[in-house]
C-alpha cells in the first residue's frame, strides 16, 4: 500500500454476521500536526480519537457531520474529532499545562465522559449519546457505548505510531443470528495485527492474512481528508455576541479583534471598520 493513504473501506463477512472497517491515515492526521503542537501523551490519544471517529463514520449513513467528544475535568480537558459523512475530517485538544507526562488515560479523564452527536445537514435533527468515563482506553469507551446505548457488540483495535494513524472496527449485524464464538474468533485473530501490517498491506491481503478461511467481502475504499469548515463569517457570528463596550475596550487595547480557529489555528482579524460593518 502507498504511504500516503488516507482512507477508510469497509468489509463483511459474507456467512458471519459480522461486519468490520480498517481506516489508515498518514498525510492527513500529519496536517493536524503541522497546524497545532502537542505534548505526546495529547498527541496519543487525540491520534486515537481521529482514527476511532473515522472507523465510526463508516457507520452514520446520513448526509451530515459526527462529533465525538471526551471531556474532562482533569489535566487533559477535552478531545474533540469532527468528521463529515464525505471524509473531511477536523481535530483539537485542551489540556492543563500540568499535564502529567506518563498517566494512563483512566488517570487523564477520570470523571469525564463521552459525548457522539450526529447531525443531519437536511434537517435541524440530531442524536447525541452520552456515557460517563470509567474505562482504561478509548477503544474501551466507545465499545461499552455501543455495548450499553445501541446493543451492538463492537471490537475496535488501534495500531498509532508518531506519523500515522490505523485501526480495525468489528462489530456484529443486528438483527441477525448471535454467534458469539464466531465473534470472538474474529476478533481474537484482529488482536494479533501490527502498526506495520496496517501501514503496509493493502486492505484485501490484511484481511486475506488475517481471515484466509472466511469469505470476505471487501467494499470500495473511500477517501479521508483533513478539511475545516472555520471561516470569516462564522467569526463574525462570533463576534456579534460580544457587546459593544467589550468591543471597544478590545479595539482600544490592541486595535483590532482577533478569533483564531481552535482546530486548524486560523486567525481572522477584524479593524473597527470591520466591526462597524458586522
Amino acid at each position: 500500500m502507498q504511504s500516503n493513504v488516507n482512507m477508510f473501506q469497509r468489509f463483511l463477512f459474507e456467512n458471519l454476521p459480522i461486519r468490520g472497517e480498517r481506516v489508515k491515515l498518514t498525510s492527513a492526521w500529519q496536517e493536524i500536526l503541522k497546524r497545532r503542537e502537542y505534548p505526546a501523551i495529547v498527541q496519543q490519544y487525540l491520534g486515537e480519537l481521529v482514527a476511532t471517529t473515522a472507523l465510526l463514520s463508516a457507520t452514520i449513513k446520513i448526509e451530515g457531520r459526527l462529533t465525538v467528544q471526551i471531556e474532562a475535568t482533569g489535566a487533559l480537558q477535552m478531545l474533540v474529532v469532527q468528521i463529515t459523512h464525505d471524509g473531511g475530517f477536523r481535530a483539537t485538544a485542551t489540556y492543563r499545562d500540568d499535564l502529567p507526562e506518563h498517566a494512563t488515560f483512566k488517570e487523564l479523564t477520570e470523571g469525564g465522559r463521552v459525548v457522539i452527536t450526529v447531525e443531519n445537514a437536511n434537517s435541524n435533527n440530531s442524536y447525541q449519546g452520552v456515557i460517563p468515563l470509567i474505562d482504561e482506553s478509548i477503544a474501551a469507551a466507545i465499545e461499552r457505548y455501543f455495548e450499553t446505548s445501541e446493543q451492538l457488540r463492537t471490537a475496535l483495535f488501534l495500531r498509532n505510531t508518531d506519523n500515522e494513524l490505523g485501526g480495525l472496527l468489528l462489530q456484529r449485524i443486528p438483527g441477525e443470528m448471535e454467534d458469539e464464538d464466531a465473534f470472538n474468533r474474529i476478533c481474537h485473530l484482529a488482536g494479533t495485527v501490527t502498526a506495520e501490517e496496517l501501514h503496509d498491506l493493502d486492505t484485501q491481503t490484511l484481511l486475506y492474512r488475517l481471515y484466509s478461511e472466511d469469505d470476505v467481502r471487501l467494499f470500495d475504499a473511500e477517501p479521508l481528508h483533513f478539511y475545516c469548515q472555520c471561516s470569516r463569517e462564522r467569526s463574525e457570528s462570533m463576534l456579534k455576541q460580544l457587546s459593544k463596550e467589550e468591543v471597544d475596550e478590545i479595539l482600544a487595547e490592541d486595535g483590532h479583534l482577533s478569533v483564531t480557529c481552535e482546530f486548524c489555528g486560523k486567525t481572522y482579524d477584524f479593524t473597527a471598520d470591520d466591526m462597524q460593518a458586522i
